[in-house]
């Protein structure tokens, strides 16, 4: 009769102990399930929408179109984007060393709040100096270029890996 009792308290035990595990387990999997779905969908938020398409890139030394510059003279990088839909948030410009056989470098960065309709067209300008000649060789600068980042729908537009359009720097 006591071990009868001890038995079935032992039973009943195990069987609390087997449903609140798989609680538990129930739980751990909700989690992790809810993780997952809003890790998607914050991935996949920007996609979907298309970004400006950039029109023109210019390089400007005292008002006039350059396609190369001398060093310690001032540059503007004027861009000219144009929305293919409705586009709100940031554009980040970024001027960059583009360094031979290595990474390129920020040389200057700008970040510009834009609201555009489809259609609208902007005029982005970004003034710099530069510090560093052009020269060959292995490691070496070959020049400035434009990369833009339209940071709403993750993704980026990088200047033709050419000189032109890229900025050649004399000393």
């Amino acid at each position: 009769m006591l071990s009868t009792f001890f038995n079935q308290g032992e039973i009943s035990l195990r069987k609390r102990q087997t449903k609140s595990g798989q609680i538990f387990l129930f739980i751990i999997i909700l989690v992790i399930g809810a993780l997952i779905i809003v890790g998607l969908l914050s991935a996949l938020s920007g996609r979907g929408r298309n970004s400006p398409t950039v029109k023109e890139v210019l390089w400007l030394v005292d008002g006039q179109e350059v396609t190369s510059s001398t060093l310690g003279k001032e540059v503007e990088a004027r861009i000219t984007i144009v929305a293919t839909e409705q586009y709100v948030g940031s554009i980040v410009v970024r001027i960059k060393k583009d360094v031979s056989m290595w990474f390129d470098k920020d040389f200057t960065v700008s970040t510009v709040p834009v609201n555009l309709a489809g259609g609208d067209e902007e005029t982005l300008r970004v003034n710099f100096t530069p510090d560093e000649a052009s020269s060959g060789g292995l490691g070496n600068l070959r020049g400035y270029f434009v990369e833009i980042e339209f940071q709403a729908t993750r993704s980026t537009w990088d200047m033709e890996n050419t000189y032109p359009p890229r900025l050649k720097v004399s000393d």
